[in-house]
């Protein structure tokens, strides 16, 4: 019988989103890929946010036939690491996922096959060309439409049998209409916003024993009128099927225009939903391209965030630090409007050039970059990093600024008293005390982001005393 063993890389020590307890999830894509498995072969799986792949001599801890890896940009070096251990041994790699499907032939060079693309309509035909020793070196699997999505369902009980895993995650969107610049997602997914039919969820929904579920989208109220309809369509029926979820996803501060969604949310079971809020500065937003940002008003932010919250919703913030235009005002700024606004958890990333992005073009371009040393470097393209000159800051402003963000937000008795902001708010001790869960986790990762940066100005890596615009 041939074994495929499934791999999640991680560089180990690395601290992140996978660390939040209250979602700790499984990797959805090797769910599916494990779900794609014939029955006469055995398969089984890694996840290395949980348990290494190599031995401290780097060796693997596995045997098997196949081994499937699946990377984004930061988990690269790390996976060409194992496929190297893995064929080393002669099992043969197959690599899938953003990073090997935005830099194919990078990726190449360490495995015996990339898959490009989606995987459900490709996946049967690698295992064919597997059993008949026939595989090729690169394989397309395209965007399919979500429809195709209801002929297989992702393989969450032999993932939880593994793991244990307390969250898992649901597709019900891909892609995104919108070009923000640092933005990877119209690289991989396309521009195109491809919906789920509302039944097909339902249907998965009430196929799964999973109560905590994650919506595995960028923002899953959509971009028209018609993708809007179908969001107030789809929890409208989990209400009507009696479909109970503790469920998270990803949406924009416009979503609080909608009365009727917001009440349908709260009645399935929603915590709240995370905002790309990036930046409060009107210059910032425009060099990044988030229109969509741009078209919130400074009155209809705070109507929305009130209207989110009387529905009893947290509102979980991201935004980007190190982007330009950002000054040494811009911390304290961002601070006071979290704070004013009463905004519940906010998270952040560094601003970061993903590969084949536009921000990774400008950048490039313009001589800024000073992590290339590819692909080991690709392990600092994770958001908890600088990469790159910032444009107004010098090194030394950019950590005096992130230590302002921290001492004035995550502070022990800041979290608690955003607890009792976001209890009073919101009325519901479920959803405030979610919220204070996943700032008392994110507290641990701001620390190691900036222990980041004080070894980044201990070791002289950084090459620029001064600003991009005091030199260029």
């Amino acid at each position: 019988m041939p074994k495929l063993m499934l791999i999640n890389p991680h560089p180990p020590g690395r601290k992140g989103e996978e660390d939040i307890s209250v979602i700790v999830q499984m990797p959805l894509n090797l769910a599916y890929i494990a779900a794609m498995t014939p029955d006469h072969w055995e398969k089984d799986v890694i996840d290395e946010t949980l348990e290494l792949a190599l031995d401290e001599k780097g060796e693997p801890t596995f045997t098997a036939d196949y081994v499937g890896i699946t990377a984004v940009t930061y988990q690269a070096a790390r996976a060409y690491k194992i496929a190297q251990a893995c064929r080393k041994k002669g099992m043969k790699v197959i690599m899938g996922g953003i990073h090997a499907s935005v830099n194919p032939e990078e990726a190449m060079q360490y495995v015996d096959a990339v898959c490009t693309g989606e995987a459900e309509l490709i996946w049967p035909k690698i295992f064919a060309d597997m059993e008949r020793g026939t595989l090729q070196k690169r394989y397309d699997g395209g965007l399919p439409e979500l429809v195709h999505l209801k002929e297989v369902y992702p393989d969450r009980e032999f993932m939880k049998q593994k793991y244990n895993y307390k969250f898992s995650s649901i597709v019900t969107t891909k892609g995104c209409p919108f070009r923000c610049e640092f933005c990877s997602v119209p690289t991989y997914q396309g521009r195109l916003l491809r919906e789920r039919p509302p039944e097909d969820v339902w249907a998965e929904m009430e196929a799964t024993s999973y109560r905590g579920l994650m919506f595995a989208e960028d923002n899953f109220y959509g971009y028209s009128a018609r993708s809007k309809e179908r969001a107030l369509r789809l929890f409208r029926g989990m209400v009507e099927r009696g479909i109970w979820k503790d469920w998270f996803g990803f949406s924009t501060l416009g979503t609080g225009d909608d009365s009727a969604l917001l009440d349908y949310m709260a009645r399935s079971g929603c915590f709240g939903f995370l905002v790309g809020l990036e930046s409060d500065e009107e210059e910032v937003l425009r060099r990044m391209v988030k229109d969509i940002n741009l078209k919130l008003g400074p009155q209809r932010v705070r109507d929305n965030i009130k209207r989110i919250h009387d529905h009893g919703l947290i509102i979980w913030s991201s935004v980007i630090f190190g982007a330009d235009f950002q000054g040494p005002d811009s911390f304290k700024r961002i601070t006071d409007y979290i704070l004013s606004n009463s905004l519940d958890v906010l998270t952040f990333g560094i601003s970061c050039p993903f590969p084949k992005t536009g921000l990774y073009n400008r950048l490039e371009k313009d001589g800024r970059i000073f992590r290339k040393n590819f692909p080991e470097d690709w392990v600092y393209y994770d958001t908890a990093h600088v990469t790159y000159q910032l444009e107004r800051l010098t090194l030394d402003e950019f950590i005096e600024g992130m230590h302002y963000v921290y001492d004035h937000v995550y502070g022990k008795e800041n979290l608690r008293e955003r607890f009792r902001n976001t209890l009073k708010a919101t009325g519901n001790i479920r959803n405030a005390m979610f919220a204070y869960r996943v700032s008392q986790d994110w507290q641990a990762v701001f620390e190691q982001v900036l222990d980041n940066l004080h070894r980044l100005a201990d070791s002289g890596e950084y090459p620029w005393s001064k600003p991009y615009l005091a030199v260029a």
